[in-house]
């Protein structure tokens, strides 16, 4: 049962996609098997778990390749887009990257802002009191020594 990647990765997305759901169906089946006692090879759920890992493996490879092309279409889009910005910077038109050059990156400000609100020199104002300790106003808090009830006399001593 144990596949090798190398023949996965041959496999179409279609194919991918129904190994993958066959072979959760059969992972379930042995796990219900095993949780009944019928199972007589436990470690075909360990072979069958990594030949899903494989699987999803193949998956993801593909899918780098198919982002890695696209990639390099798109790079091959931006040359053109460069011939263009040089045509702007003679035509007199600010350069791209100093029209950018406020932002940082990505997220920039939210971390500025994030970061100035944690370093204002306010000083940070005290939490509200809990439900608990709110109806302790009177009693000290730590303290959880009781007070002894009265001795209770019985009923013949009071008699005599």
């Amino acid at each position: 049962m144990t596949m090798k990647i190398q023949a996965m990765l041959d496999w179409s997305p279609e194919e991918k996609a129904a190994k993958a759901k066959e072979w959760a169906q059969s992972l379930f089946t042995l796990r219900l098997q095993k949780a009944t006692g019928q199972l007589e090879n436990p470690m075909k759920i360990k072979e069958l778990r990594k030949d899903i890992a494989r699987l999803k493996t193949a998956q993801h490879m593909n899918a780098a390749e198919a982002a890695a092309a696209a990639a390099h279409e798109v790079a091959q889009g931006t040359e053109a887009e460069e011939k263009v910005s040089a045509n702007e910077k003679k035509a007199g038109a600010a350069p791209k990257s100093a029209r950018s050059a406020g932002a940082s990156g990505k997220g920039a400000k939210k971390r500025a802002a994030a970061h100035k609100k944690k370093t204002s020199g306010a000083a940070a104002k005290p939490h509200a009191p809990s439900k608990k300790s709110a109806g302790q106003k009177g009693k000290t808090t730590g303290s959880s020594k009781v007070t002894p009830a009265p001795a209770k006399t019985s009923k013949k001593s009071k008699k005599k």
